[in-house]
């Protein structure tokens, strides 16, 4: 352990002497004469180092007001990391990239490389983050026991970007920015990438992002139109022991008046012009004779009640294909719990609390998702959460359209001046498919394979979307400051 404090001390504090104090909830490093907290050292189960975080770390927002005017010292953040590679790291280990991570965060990847086609090796060497004069904040080691596999190549890389284009690569979207963003509320008829398509496989097959998660992508239904015969109150089983009350942000709540405690909301609802929230922790007894609403009753109740929030659902939504809600989710909600309570992350109960608490009804979620004239608005689905024997509406999340997106909206020609074909040689032009080193299986993620990625090394900037109107065309800020030729 000495040995270990001396190299992290030039990256820890350069005047104050430092010391790893292990307890039952890790190893933090600490001042020696303060007992000041720095951060945490991570270590594996043999008691090797893989990693330290700098508590400054989760204080980012605090960081950025303090180093705002700072210029980037990028020559004190390559010192360090070369320092660091020298120190930690006992493989050969190349320089991949440092960019810039968030406003004050700045990252620097080195990886190993393929000993015979000298490309990166993902998720080896190590990733470091920066503040912006210097201070490492976090340090993660790369694995070191992986399996390079080299499958027959069968295609080149222009074959990979026909395959991948030829697959519906680029599709016609509404863009609607961010909060955050600069032109928020306007709306934009827009040629964007399929977020499921990442790669080309050697062989000549488009790889998904929902295959390689050993995830389905379930179809989507219409919906009929439907009248409810309850009200939002009704649904959430509003009843007349509760009393309401006014919540925070003006939402409605409901507390039972009888708990001599701190008065904690049993219903709630809360809307505003962003979107609707509401849920009922109305208390579940498990009776072995309850009977399951079937799939359709449930699905009828969580429309309704969607009908209720929004209006006209059946002209402004799609239903996802729902799970079946036969696996016993009680039980299964029970050990994820338990799991947590071993990982030290639930903080609220302990676990002879936990047994002691009724089991939470469980539930159905259905997943709606918003459309425009047949096209899908992402970013803007609902989410309704049905108990299995009650039919209690347990949770509804709604996110909405302002005023201001549903005028642009109304103004937008949907019918694009650039064709689908003109889109697809402006983007593929400045696309170029590289060899890449990648993860075979997300269930082993030591095998890695071979595949064609995106990449745009004429602008270095990725193509994030061409306007089907203008043909202007928006680049992704990769934040990247330097890379590996």
């Amino acid at each position: 352990m000495k040995n270990l404090i001396k190299k992290l001390q030039p990256f820890v504090s350069e005047s104050n002497a430092i010391e790893i104090a292990t307890d039952e909830d890790g190893s933090q490093i600490v001042d020696s004469v303060t007992k000041e907290e720095y951060g945490v050292v991570l270590l594996n189960d043999e008691g090797q180092f893989e990693g330290y975080e700098s508590y400054s770390f989760y204080d980012e927002d605090e960081m950025e007001e303090t180093l705002s005017d700072i210029p980037v010292n990028t020559n004190e953040i390559m010192r360090l990391s070369q320092l660091f590679v020298d120190t930690f790291i006992d493989r050969e280990v190349q320089f991949s990239m440092l960019n810039e991570f968030t406003d004050n965060t700045y990252m620097v990847i080195y990886e190993e490389r393929d000993p015979k086609l000298n490309i990166a090796i993902p998720h080896t060497g190590c990733t470091l983050h920066f503040t912006r004069n210097g201070e490492l904040t976090s340090a993660t080691i790369g694995q070191t026991d992986f399996v390079l596999e080299y499958p027959t190549i069968e295609i080149s890389k222009e074959e990979a970007k026909e395959r991948l284009r030829s697959a519906g690569y680029l599709q016609l979207a509404i863009d609607l920015p961010d909060e955050d963003e600069k032109n928020y509320g306007d709306a934009m008829l827009v040629y964007r990438t399929n977020d499921d398509l990442m790669s080309v496989s050697v062989d000549g097959k488009v790889e998904s992002l929902y295959e390689f998660m050993d995830t389905e992508i379930k179809p989507v239904h219409r919906i009929a139109e439907t009248t409810p015969t309850e009200t939002i109150e009704e649904m959430l089983h509003v009843h007349a022991g509760l009393m309401k009350k006014l919540g925070e942000d003006d939402s409605e709540i409901w507390v039972d008046p009888t708990v001599p405690m701190e008065e904690e909301a049993i219903i709630s609802i809360y809307n505003n012009e962003k979107g609707h929230f509401s849920y009922s922790n109305l208390p579940y007894e498990n009776n072995e004779e309850d009977a399951k609403l079937s799939l359709g009753q449930l699905q009828e109740r969580a429309e309704k009640f969607l009908e209720l929030v929004v209006g006209n659902v059946h002209e402004k939504y799609v239903i996802e294909e729902p799970y079946d809600p036969s696996e016993d989710l009680t039980e299964f909600d029970e050990e994820l719990f338990e799991e947590e309570i071993e990982q030290g992350e639930s903080e609220d109960f302990e676990e002879e609390e936990w047994e002691e608490l009724p089991d939470p009804e469980p539930t159905s979620m259905f997943t709606f998702y918003k459309e425009y004239q047949g096209i899908r608005l992402n970013g803007y689905e609902a989410h309704v959460h049905v108990g299995i024997y009650t039919g209690t509406i347990r949770e509804c999340s709604v996110t909405n359209l302002t005023e201001k997106q549903l005028y642009n909206l109304s103004q937008l020609n949907l019918s694009p001046t650039l064709t689908m074909e003109e889109a697809e040689h402006r983007f593929f032009s400045e696309v170029e498919m590289t060899l890449s080193r990648s993860v075979k299986d997300l269930d082993d993620v030591t095998y890695y394979t071979l595949s064609y990625l995106v990449d745009f090394p004429k602008t270095g900037g990725h193509i994030e979307k061409i306007n089907a109107h203008t043909g202007e065309v928006t680049y992704v800020d990769t934040g990247i400051i330097k890379e590996n030729d």
